[in-house]
């Protein structure tokens, strides 16, 4: 990983302000930000086998917007770098030119028709971030009203109900950008009211109250 990356094969149109997500054999980049017509629905999928291909095309979001947080159910550790525990990956938020609390599912491995609608986060926002385990998924940060610090919780055994508010990032911030293992998420850099940030807040999954 000290080289330039290597340049592999292509989303299916340039966008930004996306959500990805994924489990050990694909990826899933879902809504996003184009000239026209503007925010799409599309779900582009990578085939961690053979990436250098374009990607293709799969069920749609059930509502174009961008700026989504996404995560899946994996469990990630010191010893398994990524491990199928789960079979979904779920895309919380967005903005389709308002805010929206939507959590959209996709089933991996049924992914053509279009993702089902889940329960809701707790605050419409875009621009947030998001990670998991194999049990529950952490969305935090984002930009609703103004920036928030909010960090929402959903239980992927009963994804139905409107996310739990856990314990709140210590900066409110929006563009962030989120990672995690089976114990611990970290949220890093974003951009607050006045300026872009480089902090790091750590989430403890096993205590995620505070």
């Amino acid at each position: 990983d000290t080289t330039t990356a290597s340049s592999r094969g292509l989303l299916l149109v340039a966008k930004n302000r996306m959500g990805a997500t994924g489990n050990s054999n694909y990826g899933w980049f879902g809504g996003g930000f184009i000239p026209t017509p503007a925010v799409v629905s599309t779900v582009d999928r990578i085939d961690f086998s053979n990436d250098s291909v374009s990607a293709s095309p799969r069920g749609p979001l059930s509502s174009a917007r961008f700026g989504s947080g996404a995560t899946s159910g994996q469990a990630k550790g010191p010893a398994i770098k990524l491990q199928k525990t789960g079979n979904y990956g779920w895309f919380g938020g967005g903005n389709l030119g308002t805010f929206v609390t939507t959590v959209d599912r996709i089933d991996f491995s049924n992914d053509s028709p279009t993702a089902s609608v889940r329960g809701s986060l707790s605050l419409a926002r875009s621009n947030l971030a998001a990670t998991g385990n194999s049990n529950y998924g952490w969305f935090g940060g984002g930009f609703g009203a103004s920036a928030t610090p909010i960090v929402d919780r959903i239980d992927f055994s009963n994804d139905s109900t409107t996310a739990s508010i856990r314990g709140p990032l210590s900066l409110a911030r929006e563009g962030l950008a989120a990672t995690g293992n089976s114990n611990y998420g970290w949220f890093g850099g974003g951009y607050a009211p006045t300026s872009y940030r480089s902090i790091v807040d750590r989430i403890n999954f096993s205590n995620d109250s505070s």
